[in-house]
């Protein structure tokens, strides 16, 4: 079986079959050999009788033998020639069914086995440089071809994948990068300036004190974002969400205040299982974004209702909104819609990132719609 293993397809494919014929030609031909041993020399003899019986003799070369001696000696002598014959004519017949069987299937197998091997060498032909190459699909509908299409999807996906991969990684290399050079520059050019005040060096400080905290954040973000898919979280916690829906409203709005946003909960005594501390930092960060993306005088308004045994969220606000061809993008991370506004609101690029992953930790979805000018609304859907 190692042997069979090291093969190519074809050759396994032919090796099998063969065996399987080869079994089955040998075993046929031997009852066939063992049936005419029992039936045929039987059927001679009670011949040779009928026509014995009716005057018909078969002599041989001793005349003064016993006819009936004569008789059974000659049946057994042709019995055991046709027997011979057959056996040998059984034998050959077996011997060239076999190998023109097997011929014919590596043949077969070779013809039947062709896309399979186009598949291989244009798959041969991809690599991690460039996944944006497809696999040439067949008209047919067989399993090579169903093989193909799951194929290309799959390379869409790594694809995708491995360019969320490196716009993350650049994002994130220049958002520590962008603080840690803000506080260098500070402190060259007070090595430089040797009559630095007291109140030059107290801007400075404060200057590296606002580029640590946005250090602290992304790597906070970051270390939230990589451990909302540890088994070991406890998901099993009650959870009333109107009175988490007040307690985030009332830890936020007192930092929006000078912009006058109004709100309100529309939500009945809800509850739902999940992780307490996760659940409250995904609503928080979305209820915060409403607030930072929400002109002066806006309105924010939280919906909660229960359908087809999952918990509802509506979170809709009349902010800034975000146009369509950005929507299906605002949950990887770091990204942001309008980069120079975003810039101006603090915030490391995470959050929503953050949010769809613990939402998809409790087996719920998020989706958002938002029209430019108008607004956004977040929908979550949470099982019971």
């Amino acid at each position: 079986m190692r042997h069979l293993m090291r093969m190519t397809l074809q050759w396994r494919i032919t090796v099998l079959v063969a065996i399987v014929l080869i079994s089955s030609s040998v075993g046929l031909t031997a009852f066939s050999m063992y049936n005419a041993q029992r039936t045929l020399i039987p059927l001679i003899k009670d011949s040779n009788n009928i026509n014995n019986s009716r005057g018909i003799e078969i002599r041989i070369a001793d005349d003064n033998s016993d006819d009936s001696n004569n008789h059974e000696y000659t049946t057994s002598v042709m019995g055991k020639t046709a027997k011979q014959k057959f056996d040998v004519k059984s034998i050959i017949f077996c011997f060239v069914l076999t190998t023109v069987g097997t011929g014919v299937v590596y043949l077969v197998s070779g013809k039947a086995l062709q896309p399979v091997r186009k598949l291989s060498r244009q798959v041969s032909k991809i690599d991690e440089r460039d996944l944006s190459k497809r696999i040439e699909e067949s008209i047919s509908k067989d399993e090579v071809s169903s093989l193909t299409k799951s194929f290309n999807k799959m390379l869409e996906r790594l694809e995708q994948a491995f360019i969320r991969q490196k716009r993350f990684s650049a994002s994130a290399a220049h958002e520590l990068k962008t603080p840690l050079a803000t506080m260098k520059t500070g402190i060259q050019i007070l090595r430089m300036d040797e009559k630095t005040t007291l109140e030059e060096y107290k801007e400075n400080a404060i200057m590296a004190e606002k580029s640590i905290d946005r250090l602290t954040q992304v790597v906070e973000d970051l270390l939230l974002l990589s451990s909302t898919g540890d088994e070991k979280e406890n998901l099993k916690q009650e959870i009333y969400l109107d009175i988490m829906f007040e307690a985030i409203f009332s830890e936020i709005s007192p930092l929006y205040d000078s912009r006058d946003i109004s709100y309100e909960i529309n939500c009945g005594e809800v509850k739902l299982w999940g992780n307490e501390t996760l659940l409250y930092r995904a609503f928080y960060n979305l209820i915060d974004n409403a607030y930072k993306y929400t002109n002066e005088s806006g309105h924010i308004s939280v919906s909660v209702y229960e359908e087809n045994k999952a918990v509802n969220i509506d979170i809709l606000d009349n902010g800034f909104g975000i146009p369509l061809e950005h929507l299906p993008l605002v949950f990887e991370a770091f990204y942001r819609v309008d980069a120079s506004r975003s810039r101006k609101i603090a915030g490391s690029g995470l959050g929503l990132s953050i949010v769809k992953s613990i939402i998809e930790r409790h087996s719920g979805t998020i989706t958002v719609s938002s029209e430019k000018d108008k607004g956004s609304c977040f929908s979550v859907s949470l099982p019971k």
